[in-house]
């Protein structure tokens, strides 16, 4: 049965793809420092990125319990900033090493919840770093929102929705940010922090938020559709899902809502409709004479669509 936030179990073998992307990114950094002629390069951190409100065990509220206390290797990012007191819903940075990155994955096996940063940055300048980014404002409107780039499913979405200086800002504080993909493995995402004397801290903006366009904050929703009608699917017609896998499911789903933009089925009620039509014909040659049937006639037509 497939899980409702939609991802793939983990790969037998992610804990060695992560220890390979730990070991790859640890000497391409070295190399960095050797081809600058550093004699001894900057201490390179490794940190879980936890989001705490994948968890219906209080996750959220015992890592924070947990980073009050004295050297506990726990930082909530919410800590100090305009989000505090939200710190059972906050992402936490937690000190990675072998003893716990076993128990990390068997926690977050389910979860979109984890991910892993290298940088130079200790674990409070790295918490500072992130505080810059946790909201999104929109001028025209005045409205704000959390930015929650520690769910895995959210983060590349995310990193793609913001405009160049944006994303310069961001990648400056990690040499490598290792996510845990819809498929159960590795999606590296390369960083530019490769030392500590270029890192410039980002400015923090009013309430910890950056400034977004009305086009980047569409651009972002319109990024969610295809996980919001996956997680749908998966509660409410679980015949769609049956017999694949997640990641098969979304990339279906991802592909329609192209088709449909393409033919210019833009109602969302409609989108949705055709695409359970769509998902539950017998191959994507019979899925598009739906979409077709949509575009020349109407939707109710399609809908009435039977493959031969």
């Amino acid at each position: 049965m497939m899980n409702k936030f939609g991802i793939d179990p983990h790969h037998p073998e992610l804990s060695q793809k992560l220890t390979e992307a730990f070991n790859k990114t640890h000497a391409q950094y070295a190399q960095h420092h050797n081809e600058q002629g550093n004699q001894q390069a900057d201490k390179l951190y490794a940190y879980a990125l936890v989001d705490g409100t994948f968890d219906d065990a209080n996750l959220g509220k015992q890592l924070w319990e947990l980073s009050q206390e004295n050297d506990s290797g726990i930082v909530s990012l919410y800590d100090n900033t305009s989000l505090s007191g939200f710190e059972e819903c906050a992402p936490f940075l937690v000190n990675l090493s072998s003893d716990n990155l076993k128990n990390l994955l068997v926690y977050g096996a389910d979860k979109p919840m984890l991910s892993f940063l290298q940088t130079p940055l200790n674990k409070k300048a790295l918490q500072r770093h992130f505080a810059a980014f946790l909201c999104i404002h929109t001028p025209s409107d005045g409205l704000r929102f959390p930015l929650r780039f520690s769910d895995t499913m959210c983060s590349i979405d995310i990193l793609e929705m913001l405009d160049e200086t944006q994303l310069e800002m961001v990648l400056s504080g990690f040499t490598a940010w290792h996510l845990i993909n819809r498929k159960g493995t590795v999606t590296t995402i390369a960083g530019d922090c490769m030392d500590l004397a270029s890192y410039i801290a980002p400015n923090i903006g009013e309430k910890n938020a950056i400034d977004i366009t009305d086009r980047q904050y569409v651009r972002l929703i319109d990024s969610g559709e295809a996980d919001g009608m996956l997680c749908g699917f998966i509660k409410n017609t679980p015949q769609i899902t049956s017999g694949r896998t997640a990641s098969k499911v979304f990339a279906m789903i991802t592909e329609l809502l192209t088709e449909m933009d393409t033919r210019g089925i833009k109602d969302d009620i409609n989108r949705r409709q055709l695409m359970v039509k769509t998902l539950l014909m017998p191959d994507k040659y019979h899925a598009i004479e739906v979409l077709d049937t949509a575009q020349k006639h109407d939707v109710a037509k399609a809908l009435q669509y039977v493959a031969t």
